[in-house]
């Protein structure tokens, strides 16, 4: 196998793999033998079917394995060779198939090296919930008159009151809410100008896409055309694509910052949370454990753990103020 490494850009590395007709052979003689241990053929027994026959019977089914097999070998070996970290799937194309030859390219997105200049001591200006005034409360409680079933419970003064008091609560939550969302606003925007890096296109707009399906699946759609449909879609994208992107930035700076900061995840802290999930979905905690290690989603869990914890360390090391101060302002009230 020869395998040339075109690096397109800081992330984008493409693989040009040649296979020549030697290791296409060793591929097929050792498919064929694993074959040919369960083959249950008509007229022989179990084990002792010809191989020229399993080739002929199987024809198609060992070249899909000499592809897999191949493709698969050379991806893996070559990573580890040259010390990569792919995200997301690899995407393979150019692909020559003959007996004589298995040529094709694999392109893959390294992760990125993040550079960032500071992530604790974050200046944010306090921001202070909206008050809540005595006509929002009767506006949103004009909304609930106009539905029949609330009508009757908030004629009475003493339980109109009752409704008031719990609007108020939930409208007072609601901009408290608002004020901390402004708040990571501001810490956002600094982290974002204090680091650099290359983001990765791919894994972006399959987060973008994802968040689509999703949105999609979410729609009334019944009635209509593939044609409307895939209109929607693009819509949705295009709107989604910039979110898609920021998240994908969010994630690799907190990385960035997990690394620094050394941060370790517990097996008590992928317990808790585990323990969180199957009480939601009403599983035992071990069936759930088993499954979610069966599937690899433990590793995700893990992976969420320690980007939250980093997100932590940059929260609680934010410099809260009450006013940002403009230089040559400082002596104005």
């Amino acid at each position: 196998m020869k395998v040339k490494i075109n690096k397109k850009d800081e992330i984008k590395v493409e693989m040009i793999c040649e296979t020549e007709k030697e290791e296409i052979e060793q591929e097929k003689d050792k498919i064929i033998k694993e074959i040919k241990k369960n083959a249950e053929i008509e007229g022989f027994r179990k084990g002792k079917v010809p191989e020229d026959i399993i080739e002929k019977k199987f024809a198609e089914a060992i070249k899909e394995n000499i592809f897999k097999n191949i493709v698969s070998r050379t991806y893996y070996e070559t990573i580890k060779k040259e010390n990569f970290t792919p995200i997301g799937q690899p995407e393979i194309y150019d692909v020559e198939f003959t007996e004589e030859k298995l040529n094709f390219k694999i392109e893959i997105e390294l992760k990125p090296n993040v550079e960032i200049k500071k992530y604790k001591g974050i200046t944010v200006k306090k921001v202070k919930p909206k008050e809540v005034k005595e006509e929002d409360i009767e506006n949103a409680l004009k909304e609930l008159e106009k539905k029949p079933e609330f009508a009757s419970s908030i004629i009475d003064l003493e339980k109109r009151q009752m409704w008031k008091k719990r609007i108020r609560e939930e409208l007072e939550e609601r901009e408290k809410n608002n004020a901390k969302i402004e708040e990571e606003k501001q810490l956002w925007e600094s982290l974002f100008k204090n680091s650099k890096f290359p983001v990765p296109e791919k894994l972006v707009m399959k987060r973008a896409r994802d968040y689509t399906e999703y949105h999609l699946r979410r729609m009334n759609l019944q009635g209509k055309t593939r044609e409307e449909i895939e209109n929607y879609a693009q819509q949705i994208l295009k709107v989604l694509k910039p979110y898609a992107e920021e998240e994908v930035k969010k994630y690799f700076i907190l990385d960035k910052i997990a690394e620094i900061e050394n941060v370790v995840v517990e097996e008590k802290e992928i317990d808790e949370r585990i323990e969180i999930f199957s009480r939601t979905i009403g599983k035992p905690f071990e069936e759930v454990k088993k499954e979610l290690e069966q599937t690899g989603e433990i590793e995700n869990i893990k992976d969420e753990i320690k980007i939250d914890k980093a997100y932590k360390i940059v929260k609680d090391n934010v410099n809260y103020i009450e006013k940002i101060v403009i230089p040559g302002q400082e002596g104005e009230k």
